[in-house]
């Protein structure tokens, strides 16, 4: 398996394609190497034996041996040179193929010239050299060649010891021909062959960008994405699946009863053909994951594509598509409703204000006007929702921000800062809009200042900053006061649901509402004495990348 941190290089693999081509090259040369020392040394063998492997060393046996012995120690300098990468290739492969001609021509004049049949070792040199160098050079040694025949079946008449030229002149021409064309030929093959190489490596370099390509695609996908073998491993999981699961060596390849034995059971009854549909499960790591299995094959030794999604998004994106609902709903409602409560609600002010209205009427017209204020401030608690459907989450330290934002809680709620304690257990890194957790807050402060003694220099409001046995991020708000019964404590988050005749029954409601839209959870937990509400953050990996860049 492997992880994100791999990044797309294209122009080192480019740069690598070069290098490849070089040391191939300097392989196939060793390779020849290797053939030209071994030809060298079985020429030792036939010249210590000679006149018993006839027709080789047959005219001049001490040539033959000298020459033999001479090709053999070149080329073993060549074998280690080659080895080393010692010397620009180019030059090096033309100055072995140069000796390799001077030396195969001496041993055919040792061995009786071109008729003893040694002369097709030459057609071996220079099609070997049309493989490692290019044309010109290729043409170059296939003439060099030709021209060392002619010289050597001219060598008797050249030093006087025959008379007029030779008649095997025809056959050196034909075989000059010979070569010339087993030279254009070996370097057209060779020019083919690298052409297919060339194609090959860059079909090969396509593919490798392309499988990174997807590499990125699939680290980076929100999903958790898993490769599970046959056997049952695990043999590909992305960033996402190794932090669902709780994968802390993503080079192994666990088996998948190990990390999430329910997720096995799923993924075998999906083998087996079982009909039983998609299960969440919760893993090792506290997340509640939703399946989804692909078969990579109709075989039965095909690997099956696993994905996982984690509830939590998908609760939270339903809560924003819910949110945005609401705000276009809530946008309806402050066009069909403010206009005519404010005008309600003016009428009211303007009757209280007659000189001559009686007592009667205007305490009905103060009522009138008491509610519709109140009507307006429910119009003004839900349009404040409906503004909520998009969260700007950053990241921040906790505790920093609660002891910076208490002054600020404190005049809003008109009460000192000292009647709200703050205590840290375990400073902690949350993912959160502050705007929002800011609303939260005072909310909560609030509930327990109207449910709470008068402050008299002790604390009314405890604030505690800690961390669940999950590794969650929390804050309790606690206060000493008459709590909430037992009765009523399933519908304290109900919208519109109050306990008191001026309250609204939004603000737990709304509380809880932004606490979902940025992943985290709002509960009450019951204590002896007072009330408790807890607030869990998420994950701060689930902060998005928009998030963290902030």
């Amino acid at each position: 398996m492997s992880t994100a941190h791999h990044t797309l290089d294209l122009a080192t693999d480019g740069a690598e394609t070069p290098l490849l081509v070089r040391e191939q090259n300097w392989l196939l040369l060793s390779y020849f190497n290797t053939y030209r020392l071994a030809l060298a040394l079985l020429a030792c063998i036939a010249g210590f034996w000679a006149g018993s492997l006839a027709p080789f060393a047959s005219t001049d046996p001490q040539l033959f041996l000298v020459v033999a012995l001479l090709y053999a120690a070149v080329y073993l300098v060549a074998i280690d040179t080659t080895r080393r990468r010692l010397g620009d290739f180019e030059t090096q492969a033309a100055v072995l193929a140069f000796c390799d001609v001077v030396a195969l021509i001496l041993l055919m004049h040792a061995s009786g010239g071109l008729a003893s049949g040694t002369g097709i070792l030459l057609l071996v040199s220079t099609a070997g050299t049309s493989f490692l160098l290019n044309r010109r050079m290729t043409i170059f040694f296939a003439s060099l060649t030709t021209i060392g025949i002619l010289l050597e079946s001219a060598w008797p008449y050249l030093t006087g010891s025959q008379n007029g030229l030779p008649a095997s002149y025809s056959q050196v021409g034909l075989f000059g021909l010979v070569l010339f064309a087993t030279a254009s030929l070996a370097h057209l093959v060779a020019d083919r062959l690298r052409l297919t190489e060339a194609l090959a490596e860059r079909q090969e370099l396509d593919i490798r960008h392309l499988g990174r390509l997807n590499e990125q695609i699939v680290q980076h996908l929100q999903s958790g994405v898993l490769v599970v073998a046959p056997t049952g491993h695990v043999r590909l999981a992305n960033k996402t699946a190794q932090t669902y699961l709780g994968l802390a060596a993503p080079d192994t390849q666990p088996l998948l009863q190990a990390i999430a034995p329910a997720l096995f059971e799923q993924w075998v009854a999906q083998r087996n053909g079982a009909s039983g549909g998609r299960r969440l499960f919760v893993a090792a790591t506290g997340y509640t994951l939703l399946p989804r299995f692909k078969p990579l094959g109709r075989d039965a030794n095909a690997a099956t594509l696993v994905f996982l999604e984690d509830t939590a998004i998908l609760k939270q994106q339903a809560q924003q598509l819910k949110m945005a609902g609401l705000a276009r709903l809530t946008a309806g409602i402050a066009h069909e409703i403010r206009n005519p409560l404010g005008a309600i609600t003016h009428a009211a002010q303007l009757l209280t204000e007659t000189p001559d209205i009686g007592a009667e009427p205007r305490s009905l017209a103060a009522i009138i006007d008491d509610q519709g204020r109140r009507m307006n401030t429910i119009v003004e608690n839900v349009l404040q929702l409906g503004r909520r459907d998009r969260t700007n989450a950053t990241r921040f330290a906790l505790s920093t921000w609660i002891a910076q934002t208490l002054p600020a809680v404190a005049t809003a709620l008109n009460i000192p800062v000292k009647a709200l304690n703050l205590v840290i257990e375990q400073p902690q890194m949350v993912c959160f809009d502050t705007d929002h957790l800011f609303q939260i807050v005072n909310n909560l402060c609030h509930n327990s200042l109207k449910h709470s003694a008068p402050y008299h220099e002790v604390p009314i409001v405890k604030l505690l900053i800690s961390v669940d046995s999950e590794g969650h991020s929390i804050l309790d708000v606690i206060d000493w006061g008459e709590g909430i019964k037992d009765a009523i404590v399933d519908r304290i988050f109900d919208p519109f649901f109050t306990t008191t005749a001026r309250g609204t029954g939004l603000g737990l409601y709304i509380a809880r509402e932004l606490a979902e839209a940025n992943g985290a959870r709002l509960e009450h937990r019951p204590t002896p004495t007072g009330c408790q509400f807890r607030l869990t953050f998420g994950r701060l990996t689930d902060c998005t990348d928009a998030a963290l860049a902030s």
